[in-house]
């Protein structure tokens, strides 16, 4: 402080020393700003200053404004360094003002204003950050920056709505782009850059916008097919639908024989209503192909086919798409091939036909009202997808951002290097002061490996419920876009952010509370190019990370990032920074986390990763006031965690590779749909609800859609193990294709690390309908790479109503004494072999701190020799069909599934001190029956039931 008051004291004495005088300032300008000062109170004086007649005397060094005085800027201002202790204002009637420094500092009070909310800065206003030799000891280099009681208001010209979604399909090379809202109404202009986001897991682009007007030309929905000769049996898929299914690998074919007559070889398309055509493009087989064919057209189903065009391509029509200009109005139109040149081809005999994999054609719709699109400077490289999917009656919103990078007020500086130094500009709010930024732009921002150094800051604010980044965009950053640091209550609210790498959106030290991150689109153009090490940091990139957990995230879309939105509580488990050892990120609750959409991410989408919010009273700073709340247990040993349980609803993830988490407990997800994603939920441990209420996943979809860009995509879910009881109420699974997957897998790498044990978790399920789900699928999957064969074997799935086929209770195939067991029998395949039962089988569990070696469980099914031959799929079965249990070494402890009211012996090398646990209370309120049996061991008997206390035995072992 000592050396910035000297700094302060060298800059009223380098340029404050100028003769008091009377200024005029113009009448428009001052009723133009004047709603600005009068929020300001004290600091708004009655003495303003032109800065167009005091530049004259200030030069270009160093330069103040003093307190108690008001400048308006209303000339260009190129300083040194400027600080700001009175008011400083932006003449908002002036377009393409210019204030360029090497550093701006606005403190002890003083006020930056550019624009109001009444009368924002439509006109262009640019701060420039200058490279230099201007350093600060508190905040460093090339910066804009408030201390301690600054304030920042900049309100640039309004958008009313920063991004949308793509309203239709775009392909390259597309030039014109159809938006969910209208342009105008949003108030995108000529010439504002727009990004779009990729939605085939691949780049995503800018451009210009060269045109907003109705469209000319664009792709038009095909209503329909029929063709001349329908023989399927000839070919594979080969009904005249297949050539606009959109699949390149299906295609309809001409073959006549016997009976040629030479007419057969046409496909017509129907257009829904009378459109105009401009162009039709074909691909047809690389041997059963037309060297001369016809474009006919003809209006209503009675109308007389007239041939459009004539297409002589002789050899050049094999194997690849050929575009025939038409020029004609229709409803239907149709590719007929010349039977007379079929016979010139020299591939095929003309019997053989033709074939089409696909047709797409290009005009405009006649009789409707046409929307308004985006006429781009640049056409599109990929396909771009937009509007709504339908399928088996379900409707998904699988359209890609398309994003407004342009401001009317823009904070830029020198970026020649930018790539190479990895720095540049940073702004930054530093203590209690204001920060209030809406609809501006920030740009080559960011300065790699220095710490606080991001585009956008609110640092150590405290409750800041005035602190609000609204509409901006953020573009090109080599260090975080914003960041909410040891501040609570603010707003990030419509932002856009392109390419900021390693992170989008970041809540700094885990003490962050009751901020609101909502409708902001962060998209990284390549993943690679945000994936980068920063402050020690090495593989820890998502464009909305969060050590503050407790924290409103609602509505935001992330694309293209390694990662969507990462929580990764367990890497920084005891909080950062100030907040060391104040927080346990880990154990945090949530806020309200609500209707976000990832895709096209390259890991994960939503990636909760390690958290399992407890039961913590915070002080106002969001610090835990007793660390040993975060513990697992309260003193006297029940389950700490949160009540009621926290809530991730309206969650939308598709294209990703995963979604979900590695462990989480006491976290429901409420109508969360996942599509097309390779894992569209990822759960490795989880346990029983604090609350005794909430469900895991609950009113939620999983989907996979046919001829989807991403090939990889499955429909199943991984889902996680332990000795807990996972439920799912009316969840729905639709699509999928193969025969190697299934729809539930129980039991994801148990007996690995970081996955629950021992593996006899219970999977109950409720309104689980599998009646759209491809008839190749198993329903269920016993065990997911896991350790060993404990997690083929140990898993059980229940139901009280038809999830399961009618079924109550199912376990694994390779536990063959339970076909011994009165009410089960073997089950079908897509019961993964298992076996079914009408009665209810639970878990058992012995709790041991020592490994006693093998145990063994008798009783009903168990009743059969030991297998030690058979190979599951993760490993030798050694006896455990036969009621032999091992040892898990992570959670210490042993596991298997009983018949409910059966009578069983345990035997083993008993120490003392071991725990006997049998199935969950919420099992046994879900059956409205008493969970119990007779357990026998060491010679004495006694009642196990799912009623008995647990104090301090939880889903992780002793």
């Amino acid at each position: 402080l000592k050396s910035c008051a000297c700094n302060m004291a060298r800059f009223l004495v380098g340029c404050l020393v100028f003769a008091w005088s009377a200024y005029s300032i113009s009448l428009g300008a001052a009723e133009a700003n004047n709603a600005s000062l009068a929020a300001h109170g004290a600091a708004a004086v009655a003495q303003r200053r032109l800065w167009s007649q005091l530049k004259s005397s200030k030069g270009s060094g160093a330069c103040a404004v003093p307190s108690g005085e008001t400048w308006l800027l209303d000339a260009d201002m190129r300083v040194e360094t400027l600080t700001i202790h009175g008011v400083l204002e932006w003449d908002i009637t002036k377009d393409g003002l210019e204030l360029r420094a090497g550093y701006v500092l606005i403190e002890l009070g003083g006020v930056l204003q550019i624009g109001t909310p009444e009368a924002p800065m439509d006109l262009r206003a640019t701060i420039y950050i200058a490279k230099g030799r201007s350093f600060h000891p508190l905040v460093g280099k090339r910066f804009l920056a408030t201390l301690d009681d600054g304030t920042v208001r900049i309100h640039g010209r309004r958008l009313e709505r920063t991004w949308t979604l793509l309203a239709r399909d775009t392909k390259a090379p597309e030039d014109q782009i159809f938006l969910k809202h209208d342009p105008k109404a949003m108030r995108w202009r000529v010439g504002d850059r727009v990004g779009l986001a990729t939605t085939t897991r691949g780049e995503s682009t800018i451009h210009r916008i060269k045109d907003i007007s109705k469209p000319t030309n664009y792709r038009l929905s095909i209503t329909g097919a029929e063709a001349g000769v329908d023989k399927a049996r000839f070919e594979a898929n080969g009904v005249a639908q297949s050539v606009i299914d959109g699949d390149p690998s299906t295609g309809w074919g001409s073959w006549c024989a016997p009976g040629c007559t030479g007419d057969e070889h046409w496909v017509s398309l129907g257009l829904g209503g009378p459109c105009y055509i401009t162009r039709v493009g074909v691909k047809f087989d690389t041997s059963r192909y037309s060297p001369k064919y016809y474009v006919q057209v003809r209006s209503g189903q009675a109308g007389q086919w007239k041939t459009a065009a004539t297409v002589t391509d002789g050899k050049d029509t094999r194997g690849k798409w050929r575009w025939i200009d038409v020029g004609a109005d229709a409803s239907e139109f149709r590719i007929k091939a010349d039977w007379a040149s079929m016979s010139t081809r020299g591939t095929e005999q003309r019997f053989a036909g033709i074939k089409v994999f696909e047709v797409e054609v290009y005009g405009r719709e006649l009789d409707k009202g046409l929307p308004l699109v985006l006429h781009l400077d640049t056409p599109v490289k990929y396909l771009h997808m937009g509007g709504v999917r339908e399928y088996r009656g379900r409707r998904f919103e699988m359209a890609g951002e398309v994003v407004n990078l342009e401001r009317s007020v823009v904070i830029t500086g020198d970026h020649d290097d930018f790539e190479e130094s990895l720095e540049g500009l940073h702004t930054i709010m530093s203590g209690q002061g204001l920060f209030d930024v809406r609809y501006a732009r920030v740009e080559y921002c960011g300065q790699r490996d220095k710490m606080g150094r991001y585009c956008m800051h609110l640092h150590y604010g405290k409750k800041c419920p005035d602190c609000i980044l609204k509409g901006n965009a953020v573009f090109q950053s080599q260090q975080v876009g914003i960041t909410v640091h040891g501040t609570h209550r603010s707003t990030v609210d419509s932002n856009v952010l392109w390419d900021t790498r390693a992170v989008g959106i970041y809540t700094e030290d885990g003490n962050e509370m009751d901020n609101t991150i909502s409708n902001n689109a962060v998209i990284c153009s390549v993943a690679t190019r945000c994936s980068v090490p920063w402050l020690g940091k090495n593989g820890l990139n998502a464009g909305i990370y969060l050590i503050g957990m407790t924290n409103d995230v609602i509505g935001n879309h992330v694309a293209g990032w390694e990662n969507g939105m990462w929580t990764p509580g367990s890497a920084s488990g005891n909080g950062q920074g100030r907040a060391t050892m104040k927080v346990c990120p880990q154990y945090l609750p949530f806020g309200t986390i609500r209707g976000n959409v990832m895709h096209d991410n390259q890991r994960f989408g939503l990636y909760l990763d390690n958290q399992f919010p407890r039961n913590l009273r915070r002080d106002s700073d969001g610090y835990v006031e007793d660390i040993s709340q975060c513990n697992e247990f309260t003193h006297d040993g029940k389950d700490n965690g949160v009540v009621p349980a926290n809530v991730v609803e309206d969650e939308f993830d598709w294209h990703n590779i995963f979604v979900g988490q590695y462990a989480m407990g006491d976290v429901s997800f409420l109508r969360y749909t996942g599509v097309n994603n390779a894992v569209s939920l990822y759960w490795k441990a989880s346990k029983n609800f604090a609350d005794g209420q909430s469900v895991h996943l609950r009113d939620s979809l999983f989907a996979q859609l046919p001829l989807d860009p991403y090939r990889q995509s499955k429909l199943g879910i991984l889902g996680p193990s332990g000795p807990f009881t996972f439920l799912m109420k009316n969840v729905s699974f639709v699509g999928g294709s193969g025969s190697d997957g299934a729809a539930i897998h129980a039991g994801q790498h148990c007996g690995r690390v970081g996955a629950g044990g021992p593996c006899n978790v219970q999977y109950l399920l409720e309104k689980v309908d599998f009646t759209d789900m491809a008839s190749s699928l198993r329903r269920i999957n016993f065990g997911t790479d896991t350790l060993d064969a404990a997690g083929e074997v140990l898993p059980v799935f229940l139901s009280n109503d038809d999830s399961l086929g009618g079924h109550r209770s199912i376990v694994s195939q390779y536990l063959n004494g339970f076909d011994k067991v009165s009410g089960c029998s073997k089950a079908g395949a897509i019961w993964d072999n298992g076996y079914a039962c009408d009665r209810a089988i639970r878990r058992l569990n012995v709790w041991s701190k020592d490994d006693l070696g093998q145990v063994t469980l008798s009783g009903p099914g168990y009743d059969v020799a030991p297998d030690v031959s058979t190979e599951t799929p993760a490993g030798p079965l050694r006896g455990m069909n036969a009621g032999r249990m091992y040892w898990e070494r992570m959670h210490k402890g042993y596991g298997a599934p009983v018949v409910v009211g059966e009578r069983y012996t345990l035997s083993g090398a008993w120490k003392g001190g071991e725990a006997i646990e049998l199935s969950d209370e919420v099992l046994q309120r879900s059956s409205a029956g008493a969970d119990a049996i007779e357990l026998d061991v060491k010679g004495g008997g006694c009642q196990v039931k799912a009623s008995d206390r647990r104090d301090f035995i939880g889903p992780f072992g002793l």
